[in-house]
């Protein structure tokens, strides 16, 4: 880095051969001059006289003061510069937001932190934990032409939940209204149950099944849900599975283990074609045989390995007692 030490202030007029492009709006200044000499200095030199330029041309503009300060409005840029994602639109004013621009009402801050005179603290305007909370009061006063026998606690909570959902459909209005400007209709994404779709385009089918999902989204899983005014039954509701009571006379409990029994007996024997042919010497099998072990299938039917299995065991008891079993016939 190079710096130049000047002892004389050097002058504001500024001469180009080629004028450059000057864009205020984005305080740039595009410099067509060729570079010629010492290239250290003369950049030097040319980055000094530019910004003098782009100075001047700021100092041309309109100029107002805000307490010390001097200040101007720059003009809209000429050039757009390239940027990763697009300036984000301004957002529809909310219906509150109209309202108030109407009648002149202005918004006023109001301070985070109120003192609470059951505590004796700071807390919290608004949310959790705040001061002043009269929803946690445990007795409620009511006055002399009230119901006495109704419930003003579960009343209390009741209006709160309104209030909650009034304001969130409010938001959701106020977002729909957004993102009118920025969304783009398009083809559903999952026409195939209607979720997306525009009520007027769906189809019968697609109307059904989201009347049967709002049924049974209740907490009673849609037993008590009342049905509508010539509404037929859904024949695709599906059936659920019954079960028997643990507890019945033992005549039931006998009947069920005969029925058991004689659908073993009636149960047919699952027969497979290649373990059958292998068994019984079939030319496929012994083909089969013959690829993998290179010698000819051995012959063996299920009464030859229940005898051996019988001998095996047989063989087993006599050693046992002392007798060794020799070509089928025992040796003491």
């Amino acid at each position: 880095m190079v710096v130049l030490h000047d002892t004389e202030p050097k002058s504001t007029t500024v001469e180009k051969v080629v004028e450059p492009i000057i864009d205020v709006g984005n305080l740039l200044i595009v410099d067509r001059d060729s570079i010629e000499g010492d290239v250290t200095e003369n950049l030097l030199s040319r980055a000094r006289n530019n910004t003098q330029l782009l100075f001047n041309s700021i100092w041309q503009l309109e100029q107002k003061r805000v307490e010390d300060a001097i200040l101007v409005d720059l003009p809209a840029p000429t050039y757009r510069l390239p940027r990763e994602k697009k300036i984000p639109e301004k957002k529809e004013p909310t219906k509150w937001e109209k309202y108030a621009a109407e009648k002149g009402i202005k918004k006023r801050t109001k301070a985070k932190k109120v003192f609470d005179e059951q505590s004796k603290e700071w807390k919290p305007t608004y949310g959790y934990r705040r001061g002043n909370d009269d929803t946690k009061d445990w007795v409620i006063e009511i006055p002399d032409n009230a119901d006495p026998n109704k419930d003003y606690f579960e009343e209390r909570v009741e209006k709160k939940k309104e209030r909650v959902a009034k304001n969130e459909t409010a938001r959701l209005k106020n977002l729909a209204r957004q993102l009118k400007t920025t969304i783009k209709k398009g083809p559903s994404t999952d026409a195939s149950i209607g979720v997306g779709v525009n009520p007027r385009e769906k189809t019968k089918q697609q109307v059904r099944f989201a009347v049967d999902r709002a049924k049974v989204s209740t907490a009673s899983v849609g037993k008590f849900q009342e049905g509508l005014k010539g509404e037929k039954v859904n024949v695709k509701s599906g059936k659920k599975r019954k079960f028997e009571s643990n507890e019945g006379p033992a005549s039931n409990e006998k009947q069920r283990s005969l029925e058991v029994l004689q659908k073993l007996k009636n149960k047919k024997a699952k027969i497979v074609e290649e373990k059958a042919s292998i068994a019984a010497g079939g030319d496929d099998g012994e083909k089969r045989e013959k690829k993998k072990s290179g010698k000819p299938a051995r012959q063996k039917s299920e009464v030859h390995r229940q005898k051996w299995f019988k001998n095996k065991v047989a063989d087993k008891k006599k050693r046992n007692h002392g007798t060794v079993k020799k070509g089928g016939k025992a040796k003491r």
